[in-house]
């Protein structure tokens, strides 16, 4: 398809336990699958995954986290641009920029062809982190091309930044193939004997945006037939461990803590259950789809119906409907039962991005 000059440089902040860095990791796969050669830049050397057979670079962000804002990030672009001049090549035929910390450096790189990834929902961020305000987020994205994780993601962007070079929607990959053969590495029930007949698994961060707190409720209001698995690491950890035991659930709720494999987890579960807030994609919902495991989530304003049909869904705010929907599902998993997209395959993600810059050029 391309020969060995085609270079592509795949930025994010680091390889911290999270959707967007499975999301890089699985498109740098692909793109040495098809004959590119794809560079990981991170600006941050913390890698909780398992490194890709691609070359992987570390840029030290934190050496000029003492300057203001606005200059450090318009010099950090200058030692980025460098950098992939003197290391990488002077024409990268693609260059991603992914999350705000690296977005924010980006936007001031004179490297050609260059696309922001959005991951979120902006709208909702705004919420939660009140540093992110409509200004900021013009300065940064006007005169950028722009890929969405979603439709949703991509709607919502456009109500707030409207002046863009490109805005097009292309949902994260999927390699359906990996994740099948990664599953069958551990057998969960066997290791868990508790989790013989059956579990819930969520997979996700302990942070507000997950909602941990409201499946846990949840959950509680049902008489917990199988136990609840919740695979992941974060701030809200702790405060999720008490409620439990506020709610004397512990007993029949496991924490894994982060896993650099969270396939085995998924795999051998009964169903996945979401209680989100928000979400961009939803990477997890695809991969439990790519593995035939059923879903259940909250309805977000992107992400998860543009995933799953409607019987699959609850409303955000309604943890009664959330508890029923989880006892339906423990009660009859295969009702929840959902297809596998062909076109979350990273063959076709990966045309779709090189199709973004195609039609700059």
């Amino acid at each position: 398809m391309t020969n060995k000059t085609n270079k592509v440089v795949l930025s994010i902040f680091s390889l911290q336990g999270g959707g967007a860095e499975r999301f890089i990791i699985t498109l740098a796969e692909e793109f040495k699958r098809l004959n590119y050669e794809p560079h990981i830049i991170c600006f941050k050397n913390q890698v909780d995954y398992e490194l890709p057979d691609v070359q992987v670079h570390f840029l030290p962000y934190q050496y000029y986290r003492w300057l203001p804002k606005k200059i450090r990030h318009i010099i950090f672009a200058s030692v980025f641009d460098r950098y992939v001049k003197r290391h990488i090549t002077s024409n990268p035929v693609l260059v991603l920029s992914n999350l705000w910390h690296v977005d924010q450096t980006l936007t001031y790189s004179r490297l050609p062809n260059r696309v922001f990834v959005i991951h979120n929902t902006l709208s909702k961020e705004k919420k939660i982190h009140t540093y992110l305000t409509d200004s900021i987020l013009k300065e940064v994205y006007s005169n950028q091309r722009i890929v969405a994780v979603s439709q949703g993601v991509r709607d919502d962007f456009m109500n707030i930044v409207s002046n863009t070079k490109s805005l097009t929607a292309i949902y994260n990959p999927i390699n359906q193939k990996s994740i099948q053969q990664q599953a069958m590495i551990t057998n969960i029930k066997k290791k868990y004997p508790q989790l013989a007949n059956g579990y819930l698994v969520h997979v996700g961060k302990f942070k507000i945006q997950k909602n941990h707190k409201s499946l846990i409720q949840a959950y509680a209001k049902t008489n917990q037939e199988i136990p609840l698995v919740l695979v992941g690491e974060g701030g809200l950890r702790e405060e999720c461990e008490q409620l439990c035991e506020d709610l004397n659930i512990a007993h029949n709720v496991i924490f894994t803590g982060f896993q650099t494999n969270p396939y085995p987890w998924i795999a051998n579960a009964t169903a996945m259950v979401l209680s989100s807030i928000y979400e961009g994609f939803g990477l997890v919902i695809a991969e439990a789809l790519a593995l035939g495991i059923p879903v259940i989530s909250t309805d977000c304003d992107s992400g998860p119906r543009e995933l799953l049909p409607k019987k699959n869904l609850v409303a955000t705010d309604d943890n009664e409907a959330l508890s029923q929907k989880i006892k339906a599902v423990m009660r009859h998993p295969n009702n929840y039962n959902s297809g596998f997209d062909s076109q979350l395959l990273p063959e076709s993600v990966v045309a779709a991005y090189m199709q973004v810059v195609d039609n700059e050029n």
